[in-house]
């Protein structure tokens, strides 16, 4: 019984995370904002996470290992950003665009996005694919005016085919 308790606790607290994320930027949210949001004492919080960071990338691992079941490897070669973008969850799309507008979400989002397809990597091409694409990010956010990810990931997708970035020769 213990055991389900705990898995049911977890559950609550990342439930509980997810609804935060969707109207308090995750710069903004504190430990001390989850555990009064799921009625429950700091230590509770602890005993399953080290901290909001931790917890970020568990809600994000749990994500990605869904979209893994589902992914096409070929078309990922071929197209890594429309792959990616073709796995939305229909709930979590809104709160995904609102939280990518604070700089400590997005360096934690795509740092544990990576982090998760670099070990779910099957071959050194697709570890490769990978690097171009946080080079590309480095690049996007190096611009004065960076492309979105959520829209331009064709333009992305281009970058990696013609392994050229606009604007530059």
């Amino acid at each position: 019984m213990a055991n389900k308790t705990y898995t049911l606790m977890h559950e609550h607290l990342l439930d509980t995370a997810g609804e935060l994320l969707a109207v308090s930027p995750f710069s903004k949210l504190t430990v001390k904002h989850i555990c009064e949001k799921a009625e429950v004492n700091r230590n509770t919080f602890y005993r399953h996470f080290d901290d909001k960071y931790e917890l970020l990338d568990v809600i994000i691992q749990q994500a990605l290992h869904v979209m893994a079941n589902q992914i096409d490897i070929e078309s990922f070669r071929q197209q890594p950003f429309t792959t990616i973008n073709k796995f939305t969850f229909p709930e979590s799309l809104s709160v995904l665009d609102f939280q990518l507008q604070d700089k400590t979400f997005e360096d934690q989002f795509y740092n544990a996005v990576f982090k998760e397809l670099t070990a779910m990597a099957s071959s050194s091409d697709i570890l490769w694919l990978l690097g171009n694409m946080q080079v590309i990010r480095i690049w996007n956010a190096s611009l004065s005016t960076p492309h979105s990810f959520q829209k331009d990931y064709a333009l992305f997708d281009e970058i990696i085919r013609e392994k050229k970035f606009p604007g530059i020769d």
